[in-house]
This record gives structure tokens, C-alpha cells and sequence, in this order.
């Protein structure tokens, strides 16, 4: 079993098949063929343990069923996910580049490349593409590995003495919003809660970070 799963989101099979060729001596190929909302592809991700995606770039000129192109799906999983590992496959990377403005050059990926990945000739390049996926994964984890243990041990804290300094406060609630986002995709404690005013927003804020890192925890084993 490998320990990585590459998520595959493209409407054209022998696209599929050619990316599920390239990888699928380094990591799970979990195919996605067809998705109607940014909230379905989350679940996917969810349920699949998806730890990096590939988006085509021109979904809905592949399937009219499908109302957004990869761009917006890559956009909004940044904007929910924070910085969950995900690249956009285009035949034109130029006219991706000029036409997505809030997606960064590194993360579109010319799809020739991947054609390029299955030939001797660019076995380096594959490597270093394989090297450079895994490691953004692996950053995208330990961001959350050391969110979780830095928020346990406030928590131990506000359990132990009762309450916080106003700058431990703020970073209990700080760490709150990205590990929330980190899991399930919607921030679930507002990041302008920066003071304990009742004791009843207080014991939220606690219930909050309990069922997030039982979630962490049920995600780790």
C-alpha cells in the first residue's frame, strides 16, 4: 500500500489513464470523473483520503453537466483548504496562466509533461515532479501535526488553570480557524473572536477544539 493517494479530477479517460500510468507506481489513483459542486469534491476528498488532486483545467468543455472549468475548483479549495496540494493540467499553459490570475504558475502544469513523464527520456523531470508533489503533502501535514500539538497543549492549559492570557487567547482561537479549515473545509470558530467575554462562549470555544482534535486524531490512525 502507498502511502499517498493522488486524486484524479478529469472528464477524458484516456487522460485518466495516462495520469493513473504515470503515478501509479508512487501513489493511490482515486479517479474523479464527474462532480457538480466545490462541496462534492470536498466530500470526495474526505471520504477517499485524497492527499493531493489533479484538476483539469478545461472541465466544462468536456462535459457540459460540470457548471465551472478546473480553475474555480482549484480556487475555492484553496480558499477552504488553506494550502491542501492540488495542481491544474492544461494543454495551453499560457492561456491558463493569463486567463486564472489567482492561481500561482507553479501549481499549472503543461499536460505534455505528464505525456512526457511515461517516456525513459524525462525519467529526472518525473522524479523531481513525483519529489516536489510528495513534499508539499508532507508540509501540508506537519502544518496540521503541529497546529494540533501547540492547540492540545493550550488546551491542557485552559483546562488545568481555568483561562488564558489575552496573547494565549488569541492564538487558541487563531489555531481554532486553521485547523477547522484544514479538516473539514469551513471555518467553524470566527477568527474576530479575539476575547473571552462569558464563560458560555468560552466552554464553545472548548467543545469546539475537543471535536476537532478527536477528528485529528480519528484521521491519523
Amino acid at each position: 500500500m502507498k502511502e499517498y493517494t493522488l486524486g484524479i479530477l478529469d472528464e477524458e479517460e484516456d487522460e485518466i489513464d495516462l495520469i493513473q500510468t504515470c503515478f501509479e507506481d508512487h501513489f493511490n489513483i482515486s479517479p474523479i470523473k464527474s462532480i457538480k459542486s466545490i462541496e462534492e469534491l470536498i466530500e470526495i476528498i474526505k471520504q477517499e483520503k485524497i492527499d493531493v488532486i489533479s484538476i483539469d483545467y478545461k472541465l466544462r468543455d468536456h462535459n457540459s453537466d460540470i457548471p465551472h472549468n478546473g480553475d474555480y475548483f482549484f480556487n475555492e479549495l484553496f480558499e477552504k483548504f488553506g494550502d491542501f496540494p492540488a495542481f491544474v493540467l492544461t494543454r495551453d499553459v499560457a492561456n491558463a496562466r493569463h486567463q486564472s490570475k489567482k492561481i500561482s504558475p507553479r501549481f499549472i502544469v503543461d499536460k505534455m509533461d505528464i505525456h512526457n513523464f511515461v517516456t525513459p527520456n524525462f525519467k529526472k523531470e518525473k522524479e523531481k515532479f513525483i519529489d516536489d508533489l510528495k513534499l508539499e503533502i508532507e508540509v501540508h501535514k506537519n502544518k496540521i501535526e503541529e497546529d494540533s500539538q501547540e492547540l492540545s497543549a493550550l488546551q491542557i492549559m485552559l483546562n488545568e488553570q481555568g483561562n488564558l492570557t489575552s496573547e494565549e487567547e488569541n492564538r487558541y482561537i487563531e489555531l481554532n480557524h486553521r485547523l477547522s479549515k484544514s479538516i473539514s473545509g469551513h471555518s467553524q470558530v470566527p477568527i474576530t473572536y479575539f476575547s473571552k467575554q462569558t464563560n458560555d462562549k468560552l466552554d464553545f470555544l472548548i467543545e469546539k477544539t475537543e471535536d476537532l482534535l478527536q477528528k485529528l486524531d480519528t484521521q491519523n490512525d
